[in-house]
């Protein structure tokens, strides 16, 4: 009873496995590169930076975010727990970064808007 038990456990695991590999085959085939970074400070856009020019952008002060390669992260913030910084580099459609201290967030947008991009209002 016991190698059966081992074995539909080595298929379900198999199983997770190919799903998992499945969704995220799926995503990088299908996530919409973005094609700008549109910074806001406070609800007020800052400024709207194409990602294909790789450049540093001081804001207000406090954060420093860095657009290179195609992908935009933010590298430096004066807010005392540093989330920001730690959610990484972002370069797809719909993607942000948010430093709530500071009021500021950075947002990917694409030049076309797909299908499943609404706002509602």
């Amino acid at each position: 009873m016991k190698n059966i038990l081992k074995k539909k456990d080595i298929i379900l695991v198999i199983v997770i496995l190919v799903i998992a590999l499945i969704a995220f085959g799926a995503k990088l085939l299908f996530s919409e590169k973005g094609g700008e970074a549109i910074i806001t400070v406070d609800g007020k856009v800052y400024g709207t930076y194409s990602l294909d020019q790789d450049q540093t952008i001081k804001v207000d002060d406090h954060n420093t975010v860095v657009i290179k390669d195609g992908v935009v992260h933010m590298e430096d913030a004066d807010c005392p727990d540093k989330l920001c910084i730690k959610q990484g580099k972002i370069d797809s459609n719909g993607e942000k970064i948010v430093c709530l201290p500071n009021k500021t967030i950075v947002q990917v947008k694409s030049e076309k808007q797909s299908e499943e991009d609404v706002h509602v209002k």
